[in-house]
């Protein structure tokens, strides 16, 4: 292709030798053209104005969510050739890079729609978008790249518990104690003889009348516990051949643990010591929420779950020492870590010597489901073990 500076010149040699009014015409316009050309794709290209929308922003897994750029030429000037590349997260995405040349008229429009199905949990960010176009005549290019404030978070994947075993098993939820005002009328313990602070509601009437005194019974006393999953995602810990694999296997576990009592109406928190997706390693603190009930409780522990990543840190035995103390005794204690150790059993054991109901998942076979000295210990190596819980 002949560059334009080419047939400046060649007009400016021909009017200089041939000294012809036509030839002069074409030496002053090949001057004058290319100037009013890149002045108005510049005119025209600072008008382009774009405007991406992620909807929703927030999805579960295997939902779908929309990805609208709509970019309006808002000068009185045609655009004639604009290429437009969207970047799109590459592991939700087939092709993570798509390109496309167009043409918006004056006052015009382009609007592109994409869909991004959340197939793996995380907090991805959707762009930049490019925009390209150049000046037929002088050749001039011109560039915007567009970066996205806003990011697409998808939640971690989240399996039902239906066989029982964990709820029938492990006394999640309540916890005998003697320290309360108030007790559970579902849990009868006896009788004792009646006095004048027992409501009426109270008095046992066949045992009163067998025995010619008023009997009242007597029920045993009960907390509403807290139930803390301590998720155990220390880089050093997990196995250089499945390391991703049982990552997003514990991550799954607490998701669908967190979602079973809460279902329960449970007060569920979390702790993990894993990192984020988006902040440095060295910056973050242990991730902790604090336990409560409800909906909106499951989200905030669903919302770090999506970010949190491995990362190398202190001793996983280390971070249940420092955040149990700060919970009652009395709590349920859901631990997930990749493989047993005698380092975890022996201070679980001190912690379960405390009242904690404690209940171990690990990401290996080793010596099967079962019970030892109070501790409920689960092997889960797959996502169907998780359903049988």
């Amino acid at each position: 292709m002949i560059r334009w500076f080419t047939l400046v010149t060649i007009f400016g040699l021909f009017a200089l030798f041939f000294k012809n009014q036509f030839i002069y015409t074409l030496f002053y316009l090949s001057i004058i053209l290319p100037a009013v050309s890149q002045w108005l794709l510049r005119f025209t290209f600072k008008r382009l104005e774009t405007k991406p929308y992620i909807s929703p922003k927030n999805i579960f897994y295997r939902e779908s969510s929309r990805f609208t750029i709509k970019i309006s030429n808002n000068s009185p000037i045609p655009i004639y050739w604009l290429e437009i590349i969207v970047y799109l997260p590459q592991k939700l995405v087939f092709q993570d890079k798509i390109g496309a040349v167009y043409r918006i008229p004056p006052k015009g429009m382009v609007s592109l729609d994409y869909e991004i199905k959340g197939v793996r949990r995380g907090c991805y960010e959707l762009g930049p978008i490019i925009l390209q176009s150049s000046d037929i005549i002088s050749g001039e290019e011109l560039r915007n790249e567009i970066k996205l404030s806003d990011r697409l978070l998808v939640y971690p994947k989240i399996l039902p518990l239906t066989s029982g075993r964990l709820h029938s098993y492990q006394p999640i939820g309540e916890l005998k104690s003697e320290e309360v005002a108030f007790e559970d009328p579902s849990r009868f313990s006896g009788i004792r003889e009646y006095t004048d602070t027992d409501p009426i509601k109270r008095i046992h009437w066949k045992v009163s009348a067998h025995t010619g005194k008023l009997q009242v019974k007597v029920y045993e006393p009960t907390i509403g516990a807290q139930s803390v999953i301590f998720l155990n995602l220390r880089y050093q810990d997990y196995q250089t051949y499945d390391r991703d694999y049982k990552a997003e296997l514990a991550v799954t576990l607490s998701s669908s643990l967190s979602a079973f009592l809460i279902e329960k109406k449970q007060a569920v928190g979390l702790v993990t010591n894993g990192g984020d997706m988006f902040v440095s390693n060295e910056d973050i603190p242990i991730q902790k929420i604090h336990p409560k009930q409800g909906e909106d409780q499951l989200i905030r522990i669903l919302e770090v779950l999506a970010r949190c990543t491995l990362r190398k840190t202190e001793p996983f035995i280390n971070v249940i020492y420092s955040e149990s103390q700060m919970f009652p005794r009395w709590m349920n204690l859901l631990v997930i870590t990749p493989k047993e150790t005698i380092e975890i059993i022996e201070f679980l054991l001190g912690i379960r010597h405390r009242g904690a109901n404690i209940t171990l998942f690990t990401l290996t076979n080793y010596k099967g489901n079962r019970k030892e000295e109070g501790i409920y210990i689960y092997e889960i190596t797959n996502e169907d073990e998780i359903k049988t819980l």
